[in-house]
């Protein structure tokens, strides 16, 4: 087995596309990162383990973000390997998020090769949706938010940061909904006119789209706009051709997790959030 770096996104998709469609909707992460990057280029290592020019194994890691380990079934001897790899080449490794029982091996070998503490940051759910399940409606329709919607956006961005304990979404806020606002992937719940939840359509694989950021205020909780708004772009999403959609919820927070098993979102594993103390 050799170790891979590659530079080149378009080529690195290309390289692990096959390998990570074998667990399309569980793997939405790293596939959905890697066809932005393909798309918009950015600094990112991007690693492969191969044998006989065979991915068995990958890594990828954007910037301020934990590195991306992927939902594959693989023995200890390869997750030894990346994490010694990551250890001896002086890569960052603030965390890792992936698959519970992968992301676990992983978090054991680089903390043994590392000396580092680890702890649990979240535990995640990934659910998928095929068809939509019928919901009572309120009233209230789904647009899609325009440039007069960004300091909205932009604070409620900061609040769901805090809900989720994600700093750096709470610090990156105005630039994520310039990003969101320019590219038509953020959507809002509006009722009487007035904004109360919104939705965003994040990343894509071939057959599949990820929905995020889902938030509420909390004056508007508790009246099912978050359900309706999520059922809206779902069904948008399967509309447009997608076979399925994906999400995360904290695994922990049951009312979330109530909301999308409504909808017809079920869920297919766990995923795992590590962070690592400083060295």
């Amino acid at each position: 087995m050799e170790v891979k770096s590659y530079n080149d996104p378009k080529v690195y998709l290309e390289k692990v596309e096959s390998f990570l469609m074998k667990q399309e909707a569980m793997n939405n992460l790293p596939l959905g990162i890697a066809e932005r990057l393909k798309k918009q280029p950015a600094e990112a290592d991007l690693i492969t383990i191969e044998e006989g020019g065979e991915v068995v194994y990958t890594l990828l890691h954007t910037m301020r973000n934990q590195w991306v380990l992927p939902a594959c079934d693989t023995d200890q001897s390869v997750i030894d390997m990346a994490a010694c790899y990551l250890y001896d080449n002086g890569y960052p490794v603030d965390g890792i998020v992936g698959k519970a029982e992968g992301a676990t091996m992983f978090k054991d070998a680089y903390s043994k090769k590392s000396k580092r503490t680890s702890y649990i940051h979240m535990k995640q759910l990934v659910y998928r949706l095929d068809q939509l399940e019928q919901i009572h409606a309120n009233g209230g329709k789904l647009k899609v938010a325009k440039e007069s919607d960004k300091v909205l956006i932009a604070e409620w961005l900061r609040f769901f940061g805090r809900e989720a304990g994600e700093r750096s979404i709470m610090e990156d806020a105005e630039t994520l909904a310039e990003h969101m606002v320019k590219s038509g992937s953020m959507n809002l719940w509006i009722v009487n006119g007035i904004p109360v939840s919104m939705v965003n359509q994040s990343r894509s694989t071939k057959h599949g789209a990820t929905v995020n950021a889902v938030y509420t205020p909390d004056e508007y909780k508790r009246k099912g706009y978050a359900t309706q708004a999520v059922w809206a772009l779902t069904e948008k999403l399967l509309d447009q051709g997608y076979r399925f959609c994906s999400l995360y919820t904290d695994a922990e927070n049951p009312t979330s997790n109530s909301i999308y098993k409504k909808i017809g979102y079920y869920p297919i594993g766990e995923s795992l959030v590590y962070r690592f103390s400083h060295e």
